[in-house]
Formats: C-alpha cells, sequence, structure tokens
C-alpha cells in the first residue's frame, strides 16, 4: 500500500501533471510524468469506465498500485506520476503489467 505522502490526491495537482507532464504511452497504461515539488515522489492511479465495471476497474488499480510499490525504489528523480489503466489491463497478468510499468520508466529515463 502507498504511504499517503506517496499519493496524488487533489485534482489541481492532477490537472497540472496532465497539461505540463510528459505522456508516454504503453499496451497496458498511459503514464504522464511531471517535476514534483516534493522531496520525494507521488503516484496517482486512474481507471476509467472503459477498463470496465467497478469490480474490473478496482482489481486494474491494486494491480497499478502493487507494481508501483515494488518498483518505487529504483526511481531516481522526484517526479509526479499518474499511472491511466488501458482496457487490455484486464486481460493482462501480473508479469506483464509489470513489465510494461517498468518498460515505461525505462523509456522516461526513470530507471
Amino acid at each position: 500500500m502507498l504511504n499517503k505522502d506517496y499519493r496524488i490526491n487533489k485534482k489541481k495537482d492532477y490537472n497540472n501533471i496532465y497539461d505540463k507532464g510528459k505522456k508516454i504511452p504503453g499496451k497496458y497504461m498511459v503514464v504522464f510524468i511531471a517535476a514534483s515539488q516534493c522531496e520525494h515522489s507521488r503516484f496517482g492511479i486512474v481507471a476509467s469506465k472503459k477498463v470496465g465495471h467497478a469490480v474490473e476497474r478496482n482489481l486494474a488499480k491494486r494491480r497499478l498500485r502493487t507494481v508501483i510499490y515494488q518498483n518505487m525504489g529504483e526511481i531516481k528523480d522526484k517526479v509526479d506520476v499518474i499511472v491511466v489503466a488501458r482496457p487490455a489491463i484486464k486481460n493482462a497478468g501480473w508479469d506483464q503489467v509489470n513489465d510494461d510499468y517498468r518498460r515505461i520508466m525505462r523509456r522516461a529515463g526513470l530507471c
């Protein structure tokens, strides 16, 4: 579970990251990355209704939260990251989601 200090909660912060951040698409997710004003990285997770009904969205968010938590130590810079689940995540396995996240972070130059 992500500690409260490591979460993005305010709509203003989300909008700022969407507008000014770098967008990196993957197969199972789209990641928006912007420089952080905090002393550590913060994360936000989004799963729209395109992913599926509530059970599927919650499963996607749980998977993404776990992937982020397990790979948090590898991020070099202080950044704000929003991870948006794509509908393909419903049919993906744990390893596929983890590999996609790590690939995106390498492309962003954060790992």
